[in-house]
């Protein structure tokens, strides 16, 4: 790979991951698709010679600079998408309304008391006894 893509890709990389990082992932998904693009506009030769520069064969396919920018887009992206789904949903409410607690709490105040270590063993005893006799 050429030094100077391989330091162009690093350092754009650095730039969205520190974007994301500290400032938002939103700013790093338009960030990331707006420097290629704003690069692609101010400087259009240089920016289609740069993209289009072969790097290395893969099974006898060349893979030019483009690609391996959407290999970033790609990565960058599902960064981002995984860092809003992360905290939206760390930010939802889930607690349940007021009736529905107030009905669970009235549920176990009419239950019966729960069960102690030595009542379990001695149902467990019981069933284990019962299906060893042929019962069901």
């Amino acid at each position: 790979m050429d030094n100077i893509s391989f330091l162009l890709f690093f350092i754009y990389t650095i730039v969205i991951l520190i974007t994301l990082v500290y400032i938002s992932p939103k700013v790093s998904a338009v960030l990331m698709i707006i420097v290629p693009v704003a690069f692609i506009y101010i400087f259009p030769e240089p920016a289609v010679q740069f993209f289009s520069s072969q790097q290395f064969f893969v099974m006898g396919v060349p893979i030019h600079n483009i690609h391996l920018l959407l290999f970033l887009w790609f990565a960058l992206l599902g960064i981002v998408v995984y860092s809003e789904l992360l905290s939206w949903y760390l930010l939802v409410d889930i607690t349940p309304p007021k009736e529905v607690r107030e009905k669970a709490a009235a549920a176990l105040i009419r239950s019966e008391p729960r069960k102690t270590t030595k009542n379990k063993i001695e149902d467990l005893l019981l069933k284990l006894g019962k299906i060893m006799s042929g019962g069901k």
